[in-house]
């Protein structure tokens, strides 16, 4: 009898441990193949599917995106003149699962979650995305070199705004022109579909978000307040992620409703209030 006993909460237990496993598994990876920034550019690169229209991708669609200049938003503290762009045309024929090769870091590399790398997931997710435009392989970056790499966007950071623990999206888009020499603005209020096409263009996505409203149960406690990550490909109904703020970020996988409502910026420590707006990088 007592054996009976112990295999019945042995069962129980391995059931409840399965629903468990089930319901959390939403970091798992998905499988899309991986492309590189170079096969992006490559005019013989072909993807056969899209989700709508036409069954080819125009050449043109795969080097530039179509964007219009938005009304000014001035921001207090930053220069206003710096300029938020609104997407406005979009190509409905965009492939229906796409996944960049974007190499990945946690924002605390060696595993120490105290300052400055407790609110490092801005740097790290600029960091990431320049790793990936210079053409380092994807897969985990060696802890050493990410540490070097994103103390090194710290430093450039407190020499241009001091010491801030938390930046917006226009900040960070400032510091990644000038550290890095890329082209990067801000789209306000922007479309998965426009999301969509500019990754199948080749370009990853850095994205704000309310953290605490993402759910993802690799974060300490209740998560990070505010909260930047990369968008880096997409399923038909998930984003692909490299998010910073867990040591198993790479290749994350959200829902799109979830980042989509998540998405605000720092907004004075509300972001989830805060302006829905994403940061675009392309090479200059």
């Amino acid at each position: 009898m007592r054996g009976r006993i112990l295999i019945s909460v042995f069962f129980i237990f391995f059931i409840g441990f399965c629903v468990w496993a089930f319901a959390f598994d939403h970091g798992s990876s998905v499988d899309v193949q991986e492309v590189t920034f170079e096969e992006t550019q490559d005019s013989s690169f072909f993807i056969p599917a899209v989700e709508s229209g036409s069954s080819e991708i125009d050449e043109s669609e795969k080097t530039s995106p179509i964007v219009e200049v938005g009304e000014e938003v001035k921001v207090e503290g930053i220069d206003e003149a710096k300029e938020v762009v609104k997407e406005t045309e979009v190509d409905d024929s965009v492939p229906t699962q796409f996944n960049l090769a974007v190499p990945f870091t946690s924002q605390a590399p060696h595993g120490n979650w105290a300052l400055p790398y407790q609110e490092a997931c801005e740097e790290a997710s600029a960091y990431m995305v320049w790793l990936y435009f210079e053409g380092f392989s994807s897969g985990q970056v060696n802890a050493d070199v990410a540490d070097a790499g994103i103390l090194e966007f710290i430093d450039y950071e407190n020499q241009v705004h001091g010491d801030l623990l938390d930046i917006t999206v226009l900040e960070t888009a400032e510091l990644i022109e000038g550290l890095y020499g890329l082209r990067a603005w801000v789209v306000e209020d922007p479309t998965v579909e426009q999301i969509k096409e500019q990754i199948a263009l080749g370009y990853p996505i850095i994205v704000p978000a309310a953290g605490r409203e993402l759910g993802n149960p690799n974060f300490s406690g209740i998560g990070p307040l505010y909260h930047m990550l990369v968008l880096r490909g997409y399923t038909k109904s998930q984003w692909i992620t490299n998010d910073p703020g867990t040591r198993n970020g790479q290749g994350y996988v959200y829902d799109i409703d979830v980042i989509m409502s998540a998405m605000g910026d720092w907004n004075n420590g509300d972001p989830a209030n805060g302006p829905k707006r994403v940061i675009f990088v392309e090479p200059n």
